[in-house]
């Protein structure tokens, strides 16, 4: 068994980061983590009594890194259309070169949790909930204030739904990735083809690239 190291919340969100990055998200348990420290699974436990705190304080700075560049690109643009386009480029610019916390954050059994609804959940995942609201609203105010878009439209259920389209897209390309299968399409083509269907350019404005 390893030697024993110096345990804090801080260091075994860094192990659990390591053991992810070596094996994968499912290998994250508190016995593992324990192993690494060279102490029993119990000690681990004292400072994470559940497995959803210990998900969300992995996945919450993560989850802020996402918010703080898409909500910059959001801030520059000017209607409904930009706005669509800045957060469909943004966030898979910036996912396509992360892609394993990519998977960490979006793909089923995050960190190897089988029970999804358990009752610390909720009170665990509330502050990852509150930064992707944050960015749900300022998409949402977005298309609400343009009336060229569609005022039929619910701005805040199109917000959520435009944000899922680009978390299907890299879950894509991240499958194509895992399989060593590229798919036929690049992932610019298929960013531009999106955003054709979900915020039709106007004549004026030209096509952006991916931002990273």
């Amino acid at each position: 068994m390893p030697a024993q190291r110096r345990i804090t919340r801080e260091a075994i969100v860094k192990e659990a980061v390591k053991i992810i990055a070596r094996k994968g998200a499912g290998a994250v348990t508190f016995q593992a983590i324990a192993t690494a420290f060279g102490v029993s699974k119990q000690a681990i436990i004292y400072w994470y009594p559940n497995k959803w705190a210990l998900v969300a304080d992995i996945c919450l700075p993560f989850m802020r890194e996402e918010a703080d560049v898409l909500l910059p690109a959001l801030a520059k643009t000017s209607n409904a259309h930009q706005a669509i386009d800045a957060v469909i480029r943004t966030f898979v610019g910036h996912y396509l070169v992360r892609l394993p916390q990519f998977r960490m954050l979006y793909l089923p059994q995050p960190l190897g949790v089988s029970e999804p609804n358990e009752p610390n959940q909720q009170a665990a995942l509330a502050p990852i909930h509150s930064v992707t609201s944050s960015v749900y609203t300022a998409l949402q105010d977005k298309i609400a204030a343009d009336p060229t878009y569609s005022a039929d439209l619910n701005s805040r259920r199109a917000a959520v739904a435009i944000h899922m389209a680009a978390v299907g897209l890299v879950t894509m390309l991240a499958a194509a990735d895992a399989l060593g299968d590229p798919l036929v399409h690049a992932a610019d083509d298929m960013v531009d083809a999106m955003i054709a269907v979900l915020a039709p350019r106007r004549m004026s404005e030209k096509p952006r690239k991916l931002r990273h």
